[in-house]
């Protein structure tokens, strides 16, 4: 079993370490969005912060998907 909040408090930056602001999420937890990539309708259900930048987990239908 994970500690949960020693897991946070490992991922969890006041500021980000490389000096630069993380960008605003574009799409909230539970909000309703169009996947282009398989034209389907979902739910937003997690994001999480990358190299990349944000990665949002849509729920849509059976699937999970992870857009960049």
């Amino acid at each position: 079993m994970i500690n949960q909040v020693p897991n946070l408090e490992t991922c969890w930056y006041l500021s980000p370490p490389w000096g630069k602001k993380i960008p605003p999420l574009e799409v909230s937890l539970l909000e309703k969005v169009y996947v282009t990539t398989t034209k389907s309708f979902g739910y937003c259900c997690g994001v999480e912060w990358s190299a990349k930048g944000w990665n949002y987990e849509i729920v849509s239908g059976k699937d999970n998907l992870t857009v960049y």
